[in-house]
């Protein structure tokens, strides 16, 4: 009997985990994806209890904390995995001169792979909040 070794099927593969986006965003999104080999992965609010690792399928999705949120329990949110710097860059960008309304953002490393998603969710948006007031005073 031969084992059977799961293979992360997106391995290498620019993607991004998309929480509470707009149909024009995601279209938008949906669009530059080609030019990046870009998968887009939207997140469902009966995944946030489901670590970045295991939405990304870089591990088996065994039993996942209990968490359910609301779909507008967070703004918008963009998680990307897998870019070479030069094509995050672009893809910023191009998002910024395409009007994309994502407020969130974050880029997955070591450290935040292991979070459920629901907290990481969380975490920007208290670093949002903090951001945009500290920006609001400097002004």
């Amino acid at each position: 009997m031969k084992a059977h070794i799961a293979r992360n099927q997106n391995a290498g593969v620019p993607l991004a985990l998309g929480w509470n986006l707009s149909a024009a965003d995601r279209g938008i999104l949906e669009g530059m994806a080609p030019a990046f080999g870009m998968k887009l992965l939207p997140v469902s609010p009966a995944d946030a209890g489901k670590t970045v690792a295991q939405l990304l399928g870089e591990v088996e999705t065994k039993a996942s904390r209990t968490l359910v949120l609301e779909p507008g329990a967070y703004p918008p949110a963009l998680v990307l995995a897998n870019f070479r710097e030069k094509d995050l860059d672009t893809l910023l960008d191009l998002m910024k001169q395409a009007q994309v309304n994502i407020p969130l953002k974050a880029v997955v490393t070591p450290s935040n792979k292991n979070w459920v998603f629901g907290d990481l969710l969380a975490h920007l948006s208290e670093e949002h909040v903090s951001f945009t007031a500290a920006a609001k005073e400097q002004a």
